[in-house]
């Protein structure tokens, strides 16, 4: 009897200790996505060499997220990019996304804290929303392989966004204060290491037309020790800039964005390799400026759901031939716009008058199509000869002369909600070069991407 007695009591304090243990978990919730793509990408690289990139893609994330108490909650994603049939280890691994905990009311009642590896994304992304940029400066660490001066790549349409950051939020309803610092680099990139970034977004709410933002962000590259002896000064990117978007005309939504970049310039050849006037290790003053203007335009209870978006955005250049002392063209810092384009997996933003055009409608249930047209200029001209088209970082070459139309890209988009869960696209693309490139760099850039994504 004493021994049943035993064995009861020790099976009714595993399952205390159990109850215990799961007791401060109060919510679990697992989700995720997979996004098949076929990408058929042609002559990225505006010659007649006959470059195209046939692949299959695979972007598989699972995210868990747990509350703990009222006020404390975790979230975990891992995330694996691979080409079908690719086996190496940067394709086969499975890579934290996102990890961190956040703490609501924290001190007191108006604080969020974040601390981990988070998503930052502020406004349109015109400056945060993407580490690496989705576009030229995109890294090859994905597994998907990257555009280079013979290979037209994919890392465009990798799904990273995470930062490594800590983050606290101050919310006095209408306005809502946002700071961040984040370790964006820890090891060497080309002759540089150690990149990190913070920043202030302020969003005020005037009235429930109007929404304003002003924001300072912040992102400094450290030389490495062999630079720090010779006596090479970080690069410092600072930005002011402020934003606003109002809904008070029937049907139309307009958006201002308008920012400034001041700081520290120093040339390594590496980063901002058309520079011709600078030397590698010269340093200077920055000087550039950026304007996005966005309309959109959506009738409600329209036959169709169509729906028309105008978009001016234009990043300054550096002019061959200026000063030594001042560099002013746009450094990307970790903008995350018009994925997927062929412009932007060429161009890099930096340099660039953008202005573009958007049409969509459901012409049947489940049914979207849109229609995008892009025009492209440079800012400032290139000299004769061989060019980084992107302004900011080493890439593909191209054969440019004293002019200033970059093209024109027309994209067709059409997407199937083939569930509530799966939704099927095709997306395909056009991108005509202009007098900006010589002869040798005319032949039409084309791409085919189609897609299924299944949601759970």
């Amino acid at each position: 009897m004493s021994k049943r007695l035993i064995i009861v009591l020790a099976l009714a304090f595993v399952v205390g200790l159990s109850v215990a243990a799961y007791a401060e978990v109060q919510n679990v919730k697992v989700s995720g996505d997979l996004n098949m793509m076929g990408v058929v990408r042609n002559s990225f690289l505006l010659d007649d060499d006959g470059e195209t990139v046939t692949a299959g893609v695979s972007i598989a994330r699972v995210k868990i997220d747990a509350d703990l108490t009222d006020n404390v909650s975790t979230c975990v994603r891992l995330l694996n990019e691979r080409v079908f049939g690719e086996e190496a280890d940067s394709a086969s691994e499975i890579d934290l996304d996102l990890a961190y905990v956040t703490l609501k009311e924290m001190l007191y009642s108006p604080l969020t804290v974040i601390v981990g590896r988070q998503e930052l994304r502020y406004g349109n992304a015109l400056i945060i929303g993407d580490p690496d940029t989705n576009g030229a400066l995109a890294s090859a660490s994905s597994g998907l392989t990257q555009l280079t001066s013979t290979n037209p790549g994919l890392t465009d349409l990798s799904a990273r966004k995470a930062f490594d950051a800590v983050r606290a939020i101050l919310n006095y309803d209408p306005l809502v204060l946002d700071m961040f610092w984040a370790k964006k680099d820890e090891n060497a990139i080309n002759t540089y290491d150690d990149v990190t970034l913070m920043g202030i977004n302020g969003a005020y709410r005037v009235d429930k037309n109007l929404m304003t933002e002003a924001y300072y962000f912040q992102k400094v590259r450290q030389p490495d020790g062999t630079l720090l002896t010779v006596g090479v000064k970080p690069d410092v990117v600072r930005v002011l800039g402020t934003r606003g978007m109002y809904t008070g005309i029937k049907d139309m939504v307009l958006g201002l964005e308008g920012a400034y970049q001041f700081g520290t310039f120093t040339d390594n050849d590496l980063l901002y390799p058309n520079d011709t006037e600078l030397t590698s290790g010269q340093s200077g003053r920055r000087s550039a400026w950026a304007l996005q203007a966005i309309a959109n335009f959506t009738p409600a209870g329209k036959k169709y759901s169509p729906s028309v978006t105008a978009t001016f955005t234009h990043l300054s250049g550096q002019k061959d031939g200026s000063r030594k002392s001042q560099y002013t063209g746009w450094d990307a810092m970790c903008e995350d716009q018009a994925g997927g384009t062929i412009f932007n997996a060429i161009t890099g933003a930096s340099n660039i008058n953008v202005t573009s055009l958007s049409g969509s409608m459901v012409p049947m249930e489940d049914v979207k199509v849109t229609l995008d047209y892009y025009n492209l200029m440079l800012d400032k001209k290139f000299l004769a000869g061989a060019q980084f088209l992107s302004g900011v970082v080493t890439g593909p070459t191209y054969t440019m002369l004293n002019k200033r139309s970059i093209g024109n890209e027309i994209d067709l988009k059409v997407a199937y909600d083939y569930t509530e869960d799966v939704q099927l696209g095709l997306n395909t693309g056009w991108f005509i070069p202009g007098s900006a490139f010589s002869k040798v760099n005319r032949k039409t850039a084309s791409q085919i991407i189609g897609s299924m994504k299944v949601t759970f």
